[in-house]
């Protein structure tokens, strides 16, 4: 009967492995194999061992993507982050606007990010919505090309970046908070205990687990950051806003270079899992259970 079990429940993951060892394992294996290559997508690729490995901390426009991918990560970490939690402790109160308040923080995830690059692109052009507003108000003075000057670029596509998947944080965030029972903060007021002190001591660490799961959503998101980038600025100017997904995409499909994106994208991969690792770690470790 337990052999019988057995055969019955492999019979059933056969399928589901199947389609994996296909379309991921398969995949993957080989694109480790093509890393070491040079290889067009269409020649036969042919192994040159670990030179584009060694290229690519040589590659300048590599390296400026890199730093900007890990400056962008960081802000969402501790701008986002801190920022979500406190929005969503305004939002888990009952007042009258509070679901109409909720909504407009979310409406910018549901957007296309192909839709939301091309209306901001009108806005931040140099002839755009901005500068127009700012002009009529008399404001001259603070008129920019956003996308266009390598001063502005870089903040504006942060800012852009962290809009649009803040609504995303927030609701995670005020799940977690309407998952921590009333009774303690009720006990807490009791005790005495003031804002502050039911804050620290009662809703950080038990939306500890809350905090694991968005932390890492904005690290692997931040670190693969490529839609807005390349519809708004294609990376430019020059390195200003280049990223690593964007580098790789360019490798890739505009220079026919796929051996070398192929091992930028295992080094990607290779950053986020050490990335994500160390912090699941900390994060784990500071979890209080209910």
């Amino acid at each position: 009967m337990e052999r019988k079990w057995i055969r019955t429940a492999a019979l059933f993951v056969l399928p589901a492995l199947l389609l994996f060892i296909t379309f991921t394992y398969y995949p993957f294996i080989r694109s480790l194999y093509y890393s070491f290559t040079t290889w067009d997508s269409i020649r036969k690729p042919v192994f040159i061992g670990l030179d584009n490995y060694t290229f690519l901390f040589e590659d300048r426009k590599m390296i400026a993507a890199a730093m900007n991918t890990f400056k962008m990560a960081l802000f969402g970490l501790f701008i986002q982050n801190p920022l979500a939690i406190w929005i969503a402790v305004l939002l888990n109160r009952k007042f009258a606007t509070g679901y109409f308040l909720r909504a407009a923080v979310f409406f910018p995830v549901i957007i296309s990010l192909v839709v939301l690059s091309v209306v901001w692109s009108q806005i931040l052009s140099y002839e755009g919505t901005l500068n127009l507003v700012l002009n009529q108000l008399g404001l001259s003075g603070w008129i920019r090309d956003w996308l266009g000057e390598t001063k502005t670029v870089f903040v504006t596509i942060i800012l852009l970046t962290q809009w649009q998947g803040l609504g995303y944080c927030v609701i995670f965030y005020l799940a977690g908070l309407q998952s921590i029972p009333a009774d303690l903060y009720e006990a807490s007021r009791i005790d005495g205990a003031g804002a502050i002190q039911r804050f620290l001591k009662i809703t950080f660490p038990l939306l500890m687990p809350t905090i694991t799961i968005v932390t890492f959503l904005i690290i692997v998101g931040g670190l693969k950051l490529f839609d807005i980038p390349y519809i708004l600025t294609s990376g430019g100017p020059g390195t200003a806003s280049y990223t690593l997904a964007l580098a790789i995409y360019n490798a890739a499909f505009r220079e026919n270079n796929a051996g070398y994106s192929i091992a930028a994208g295992v080094v990607l991969m290779l950053i986020i899992m050490v990335i994500t690792f160390i912090q699941l770690q900390i994060t784990r470790r500071r979890e209080v259970e209910m």
